[in-house]
C-alpha cells in the first residue's frame, strides 16, 4: 500500500455496520441547502479585489482545516482521511462554446489566504485556456476512446486496485474524482444551486453547488455529503464554519 493520499481513520462498530448496509456513496448521500445573506459581501469583494468564487474556495479550505472529519472518505468498507485538500471543478476553455468544459483538480494548502487562492485559480484558468494538453485531459481522452466492454473491465480492475490502495499515483493525481471535494460554480452561468449526486468512483465525499450571488448579497449553496464519514454534528459544525466565512469575511481576515 502506497498511502499516497490516504491515512486510515478509526471508526466505531456502528460505522462499520453502516458501511455494510450502505456500500456505495450514493446509498449514503444526504443533501442540505443553505441560504446565506451578507449585504456587505460585494463591498468586501470589491475592497479586496476578489472574485466571489475565490472566496467560496477559501471558505472550503477554512472549513476543512477546522473540521478535519470533512477530509474523510470511504473505500472498501474502510474509512480513510485525505492527506491533502484537492478540489475539482469545471473551467470553460472557451466562454463562447458550450462544449469546452474541462474538469480540473488543484490543491489548496494550509496557510493560504483568499488572494492566494485567487492567484492559483488565475494560473489554472490561463493554463486551461492555453493550447497545452493537461494530464486530466489525457486521461479522459484515453478513457473515452476505449470500447464500452473494455472500459467496464478497466474500471472494475481499477476499483479493485483502489480498494487495496494499489492504484498508480499518476492516475490518482490526474483523476478529478480522486479528490476531497467537487464544486460546481453554477452562478457563473446564471444558475442556482442544485441537489447533486455523489460519485461512486474515486474518493470524493463532498459535492457543493454554488448559485448566483445577487446584487444585495443573497446566495444559495447546496451540499451533498456521504454520511458515512462522520456524525451529523460534525456536518452541521462544518456548514456553520463555511457560512461564517461568507457572512463575515472581515472576521477571518483579523
Amino acid at each position: 500500500m502506497n498511502q499516497f493520499d490516504r491515512i486510515k481513520a478509526n471508526v466505531r462498530s456502528y460505522d462499520r455496520t453502516e458501511m455494510l448496509i450502505m456500500p456505495k456513496r450514493n446509498d449514503a448521500a444526504v443533501f442540505m441547502s443553505v441560504h446565506i445573506h451578507n449585504p456587505n459581501l460585494r463591498t468586501y469583494l470589491k475592497e479586496k479585489n476578489l472574485r466571489f468564487f475565490s472566496l467560496v474556495l477559501y471558505a472550503c479550505l477554512i472549513t476543512v482545516q477546522r473540521n478535519p472529519a470533512m477530509k474523510r472518505f470511504v473505500m472498501g468498507q474502510k474509512v480513510y482521511e485525505h492527506k491533502r485538500l484537492w478540489i475539482s471543478t469545471v473551467i470553460k476553455k472557451d466562454k463562447t462554446d458550450e462544449n469546452t468544459n474541462h474538469f480540473v483538480k488543484f490543491e489548496l494548502k494550509e496557510g493560504m489566504k483568499a488572494m492566494d487562492v485567487q492567484t492559483l485559480m488565475d494560473g489554472l484558468i490561463s493554463e486551461t485556456r492555453s493550447s497545452k494538453i493537461h494530464n486530466t485531459d489525457k486521461l479522459m481522452n484515453f478513457l473515452s476512446h476505449l470500447p464500452g466492454f473494455i472500459f467496464s473491465i478497466a474500471i472494475k480492475i481499477a476499483s479493485f486496485l483502489d480498494r487495496l490502495d494499489l492504484l498508480p499515483n499518476p492516475i490518482i493525481s490526474s483523476d478529478p474524482l480522486h479528490t476531497g471535494l467537487v464544486i460546481a460554480n453554477l452562478g457563473s452561468i446564471k444558475g442556482q444551486s442544485v441537489y447533486h449526486h455523489l460519485f461512486n468512483w474515486g474518493t470524493c465525499s463532498l459535492v457543493l453547488t454554488v448559485g448566483e450571488l445577487s446584487a444585495d448579497g443573497h446566495i444559495d449553496i447546496t451540499f451533498s455529503i456521504d454520511e458515512r464519514i462522520g456524525e451529523g454534528v460534525a456536518f452541521f459544525k462544518a456548514i456553520d464554519t463555511f457560512k461564517a466565512v461568507l457572512e463575515d469575511p472581515y472576521a477571518i481576515d483579523e
